[in-house]
């Protein structure tokens, strides 16, 4: 039964891949290449084609976002405050880049602000809570979901669990899970530009303690809560 509902849900651009491999812009036949190679490549394209160059920004930048990456924005800073570079996604690449480098473990989790809901009020009964961005229609998030739901039940782990798009939620969440919309603030406050992604919280002082990439690292976490 689980893997048909794995093949109801289509890859969107949100959801993170594992692969760390990137195709090549402009030679869809051609091998995949790694992160360095990448950069290799845009800064040719650069020499030789201002619209390639701007355009080549553009499809690795989404690539790295689908992968979930977030450290390799980092690696487009070169063409992100580069005046000349056309791309569009600058803006949005440096942005990124900023919350990467302030967002980290032990920084005060930004406040979450929703309808009634207030992150800083928020009170759980264990040590430390779970933030999750997620998309219904995202491939890996329904992954990670259909393994975490009955694991954060079996452990008592609550859950914030935030939709970052407008699609149909077909998930039925436990009693202790709380469900909300991230707006496009909450959004750029968490840098989120993939999902799912994932935040284990301090109940008390409000402090991120981990940032799992999945549901095994989140694991190696347990004995936490």
């Amino acid at each position: 039964m689980k893997v048909i509902i794995l093949f109801l849900f289509p890859f969107m651009v949100f959801g993170q891949k594992s692969a760390t491999l990137f195709p090549v812009y402009g030679e869809a036949q051609a091998k995949h290449i790694s992160i360095d190679e990448v950069i290799l490549h845009i800064r040719k394209l650069k020499t030789t084609s201002t619209v390639d160059y701007g355009k080549a920004v553009d499809f690795y930048f989404r690539h790295i976002a689908s992968a979930g990456k977030n450290e390799w924005f980092e690696k487009l800073e070169e063409f992100s405050l580069d005046p000349d570079c056309p791309s569009p996604s600058r803006e949005k690449i440096n942005q990124q880049i900023e919350r990467t480098r302030t967002l980290q473990v032990g920084e005060l989790a930004p406040e979450i602000n929703q309808g009634k809901f207030r992150l800083s009020s928020y009170q759980s009964t264990k040590q430390y809570f779970l933030i999750l961005f997620y998309s219904p229609s995202c491939f890996h998030c329904t992954e990670l979901l259909i393994d975490l739901i009955p694991y954060s039940e079996k452990k008592g782990l609550s859950v914030i669990a935030l939709q970052i798009d407008e699609d149909q939620n077909f998930w039925s969440f436990p009693r202790f899970w709380t469900s909300l919309k991230a707006g496009g603030t909450i959004r750029k406050d968490y840098g989120i530009f993939s999902t799912p992604s994932l935040y284990l919280i301090d109940s008390k002082s409000k402090r991120i303690r981990a940032i799992p990439e999945n549901l095994n690292q989140l694991k190696a976490l347990e004995s936490l809560y």
